[in-house]
């Protein structure tokens, strides 16, 4: 069953406008410029373009997610900056009792480390994971997911085949007072690292997942979504028991994965229970929806917690 994803939170990270092939956001009061080539509509705010501070030039590359290097330079190569930034620059996303501090990271290949469209699947992990629960956090890039999850009161095993993006989602723990958390965090390529945890008979309550469409383990090991996800998703099957305890959430940006198709997926692993299912979405300013992606996800029945805004 498909429903639409639920709006993110409109504080400190907000998708301002689009069209004319770019998006531009607005992250912890700086405006950002950056391409996005799906975007064809005309611009709702055509004047408030010119008050970016920050532009990229390069070309769009929307599987690299991580700068490459460590914190210098500042900025890599592709992006053109008008006025001064925030350091440390952070946007906080709230949640159901505490706020994520999330580090703007401008990478060469367009990206910033923030993907506003996961922000609805964010406060959803919190709502609804169990306290306890022993969850896995696949493909976890910069950490908002395990944090999320962390925030709820899971352990948690955060996995990516970058040490950049371990760094990046160490710093954001540490950030968001989540530094003492039982957070594991493993470099590693994700389909190695599933086949070790079943030879070990590990068991797990639930699992976070949003594979790249391509991408290489630390040892140069190739995924690719179509061939690789479906065999993925099998030997997860035999770590999270079914019915799962805590949440199951599979996300990607790839051509051809639908919310259908995803949720015909992640079926392997709930065993047939009732998936949802719904676009991965940001709405801008002028209430006009932008699709980035899609997810299917399973949480507990009842298991989630009444709406409340962290005091500031």
């Amino acid at each position: 069953m498909s429903r639409p994803a639920d709006p993110p939170h409109p504080d400190d990270a907000v998708l301002m406008d689009f069209g004319r092939g770019r998006r531009l956001e607005r992250l912890a009061g700086v405006l950002v410029d950056r391409p996005l080539p799906q975007a064809r509509l005309p611009r709702s705010l055509p004047g408030l373009w010119a008050e970016s501070s920050l532009s990229y030039t390069g070309g769009p590359d929307g599987e690299s997610r991580i700068s490459a290097g460590e914190p210098a330079p500042r900025l890599p190569r592709g992006w053109r900056q008008s006025r001064p930034l925030p350091d440390p620059w952070r946007v906080a996303i709230p949640l159901h009792a505490t706020t994520l501090h999330l580090e703007v990271r401008p990478a060469a290949s367009g990206q910033t480390g923030l993907f506003l469209e996961q922000a609805p699947q964010w406060t959803w992990l919190d709502q609804v994971t169990p306290r306890g629960a022993r969850i896995l956090s696949l493909f976890a890039h910069s950490g908002a997911a395990t944090l999320a999850l962390a925030a709820a009161g899971a352990e948690v095993v955060h996995v990516d085949a970058s040490r950049q993006a371990i760094g990046l989602a160490r710093r954001n723990a540490e950030a968001s007072g989540l530094a003492a958390a039982p957070i594991r965090f493993v470099c590693e390529d994700a389909r190695v690292f599933v086949q070790r945890e079943l030879r070990r008979g590990s068991r797990y309550d639930g699992v976070v997942l949003d594979p790249p469409s391509w991408g290489h383990g630390p040892r140069g090991q190739a995924f690719a979504i179509d061939r690789d996800l479906p065999l993925l998703l099998d030997d997860l099957a035999g770590l999270v028991p079914a019915p799962a305890a805590g949440p199951l959430l599979l996300s990607c940006h790839s051509a051809g994965w639908t919310a259908h198709r995803l949720a015909e997926a992640l079926a392997v692993v709930a065993g047939g229970l009732g998936i949802t299912s719904g676009p991965l979405t940001c709405s801008d300013a002028s209430g006009r929806s932008l699709e980035l992606g899609a997810h299917a996800r399973l949480g507990l029945r009842g298991s989630e917690k009444p709406r409340q805004r962290p005091s500031p």
